[in-house]
């Protein structure tokens, strides 16, 4: 996984409890206690999900917690370090329909080859008209719940309001997990949904 998630992870240690607490959870997860995690950099899963697991168990936090803390960690991070991205999207509406793209030109900075290809193969949209899509959402990971609050935290961020219509779930069974989401209001503006018509595409990165 790129290095982002983990650095967000680490800052929020640092946030809630100091350096103390970031030690207990390295130590818990079996991390290297001087490892430094870089944003250029993939990070093997099952390292990113030790890391997770042991935040949980050290500081108590529900996983939905944890993850609206990440989101809103994960966004800050994004406008600090790559204002662009929030600059290029009018709504969090826009900003979900590019993510993919984005996604994979983050990964484009990784110093492995084919990793942007990788975070681009990971999502696809399927596009049933205005205000109106479903996420399909595949790895090992299974971050599906994260994906979820970070769509709710953009939300929140430009006055947007978005519902969950459905959510099938690869930790229940499903070979992937697919997101369909309705955004009701756009800056405090209602919107009208079109006839449920359904287009397919891809979203793929002009790297890698």
């Amino acid at each position: 996984m790129i290095g982002i998630i983990e650095k967000v992870i680490v800052d929020s240690l640092l946030e809630l409890g100091g350096d103390e607490l970031r030690q207990d959870v390295f130590f818990v997860a079996k991390i290297p206690n001087d490892r430094i995690y870089r944003i250029d950099r993939h990070y093997d899963d099952g390292e990113t999900m030790r890391l997770i697991e042991a935040v949980l168990q050290v500081t108590g936090l529900e996983t939905s917690e944890l993850f609206d803390l990440l989101s809103e960690a994960f966004l800050e991070f994004v406008e600090g370090v790559f204002p662009e991205f929030l600059r290029m999207s009018r709504t969090s509406e826009d900003l979900v329909r590019k993510q993919a793209k984005i996604h994979a030109l983050i990964a484009a900075g990784s110093r492995k080859p084919g990793d942007s290809q990788k975070s681009a193969d990971k999502f696809r949209i399927e596009d049933h008209g205005p205000h109106h899509i479903t996420v399909h959402y595949q790895s090992q990971l299974q971050l599906c719940g994260f994906y979820e609050a970070l769509v709710r935290a953009a939300a929140k961020h430009f006055g947007d309001e978005v519902v969950f219509a459905s959510h099938e779930c690869a930790h229940e069974g499903a070979n992937a997990c697919r997101m369909t989401m309705k955004w009701t209001s756009v800056a405090g503006t209602p919107t009208f949904f079109t006839s449920p018509q359904t287009h397919d595409h891809e979203l793929k990165s002009t790297h890698g």
